[in-house]
């Protein structure tokens, strides 16, 4: 600033030349160089019209998994099978994606995001032709199994880009918007499944996924670009001669073992974390799974298009607990809020509502059990919803910000955990009902769930001690 200051008081002349404009405007540039960050590269609108693509991409994979679950009564009846095999065709859906999810995050942190996501997507809508043509339930279990492994690159890179392109204190936000998506996409999913089912048939509802499908991913080609860090800044270094802020924290990728990830889950700054998501995760699938068989038969006695209306206070809750527990998730980072400064603090709010899931979890499974009318348990529905909802935009948003460079693979892990634990549970959930029956069954869950978010909650607040306290953090 002195120098400056100096040439202005002497050199007034030569300052205010025009000669001397093009020089200021190189400093200039110069300047925005240097501290251009690669979280600003994009607008505003541009970020949003991400986001939108993006949670369209992720509500995808929920779309695909519940469309047909309305239908599950006409799938029986047209291939001539049980419940239990009925039923596997979802176990098998989230197998796939819990085995493949690693396979994609490993590819997807190494290669980038543009094109393995390009590749994956054009074989997940082969896999729905499959579908449509399968003549018995083997033939379509082993097509859903391929969709799993498929629509899990959609989902992981979806979330990673969200990691690429978003500034941790807005990241939040931004995972509660691709979540509500990802919830919400329960709502139209069963209003189109079982309309569809109950006017054309089960197969009728795979021809309106491959239509989606076809719109979003030619959506996604021409308005997605490459977004993986490293390749970005390399672009900007080679191509436009312009070094950002994050140069020297981004390292090269290297391509490691698929399965490597699996450590994140027992490191300690993780693991707290990842069981209250996977708790979570299997009540509400298990309820939304679980629920058409029921209401189907007496005392309900529902059918298909009335079934697909009654899961709409469910879709309507998790969009909410979504936007919400993204909301509040960026707001205790501010300073006017924060309370702390340890990265976990913006999981709390999340994990208090996170109690809903276990209360709402009880009052459905009691419900169910023992014939009370429809709205009880609808409101065990909504609060178990709400609760799933808003305790995963925090959780994401802090592991993203805690290992940045290694996004992808950190969400592959923990969507491992839980759609691998959500597989199985559904898989043995209608033999364990007969033994348990219902009530119990949905009460097992949520004594789980409640006992995760304590474990989370005493980690937390360990933390939160040692960091107002360092004269005993420096002693442990």
């Amino acid at each position: 600033m002195t120098l400056v200051s100096d040439q202005e008081q002497g050199n007034t002349d030569v300052a205010s030349s025009p000669a001397s404009m093009p020089e200021k405007e190189a400093c200039k540039d110069a300047e925005e160089k240097k501290v251009l960050s690669i979280y600003d590269i994009h607008t505003k609108f541009k970020k949003n019209l991400l986001l939108v693509i993006l949670g369209l991409l992720g509500a995808l994979s929920v779309f695909d998994e519940i469309i047909y679950v309305p239908a599950l009564p006409s799938l029986i009846r047209d291939l001539i099978t049980t419940k239990t095999l009925a039923l596997m065709s979802i176990s098998v859906y989230l197998f796939g994606i819990s085995l493949s999810s690693l396979i994609w995050g490993m590819l997807l942190d190494y290669y980038g995001r543009k094109w393995i996501t390009t590749f994956g997507f054009v074989a997940f809508i082969l896999t729905l032709v499959g579908c449509y043509f399968s003549s018995n339930i083997y033939m379509f279990i082993i097509f859903r199994a391929l969709q799993g492994c498929l629509i899990s690159v959609i989902l992981v890179a979806g979330q990673g880009t969200i990691a690429d392109i978003y500034h941790p204190n807005e990241r939040g936000a931004a995972y509660g918007i691709f979540f509500a998506f990802y919830f919400g996409a329960a709502f139209p999913a069963s209003i189109i499944g079982g309309k569809l089912a109950e006017n054309y048939g089960w197969r009728s509802v795979f021809i309106s996924v491959i239509i989606i499908s076809v719109v979003m991913f030619i959506s996604y080609v021409l308005v997605v670009p490459e977004t993986h860090q490293y390749q970005v800044i390399c672009m900007y270094q080679n191509q436009k001669n312009i070094t950002l802020l994050e140069s020297e924290q981004v390292s090269p990728p290297k391509l490691i073992n698929p399965y490597l990830p699996l450590l994140y889950l027992g490191d300690r700054t993780v693991a707290p974390y990842v069981f209250v998501l996977v708790s979570g995760f299997v009540i509400v699938n298990c309820g939304v799974v679980l629920f058409p068989p029921d209401v189907s038969k007496p005392p309900y006695s529902y059918r298909e298009g009335t079934i697909g209306m009654l899961l709409l206070p469910l879709c309507i809750a998790i969009v909410l607990g979504s936007v919400i527990g993204g909301k509040l998730s960026d707001l205790v980072t501010k300073k006017s809020f924060q309370l702390s400064t340890i990265l976990e603090g913006r999981i709390v709010p999340g994990l208090i509502l996170c109690i809903l899931v276990s209360i709402g979890s009880i009052i459905y499974g009691w419900t169910i059990q023992f014939h009370v009318h429809v709205s009880v348990l609808i409101l065990g529905q909504i609060l178990y919803a709400l609760g799933q909802g808003a305790s995963r935009p925090g959780v994401l948003s802090y592991y993203t910000i805690q290992y940045q460079e290694h996004a992808a693979s950190i969400i592959s892990a923990n969507n491992l955990l839980q759609q691998l634990t959500t597989s199985i549970v559904i898989a043995l959930a209608e033999k364990i009902i007969l033994v348990i029956d219902n009530g119990w069954f949905f009460t097992v869950l949520a004594v789980c769930n409640l006992l995760a978010v304590i474990v989370a909650a005493i980690v937390i607040h360990r933390k939160f001690r040692l960091s107002t306290n360092p004269e005993k953090k420096t002693l442990l």
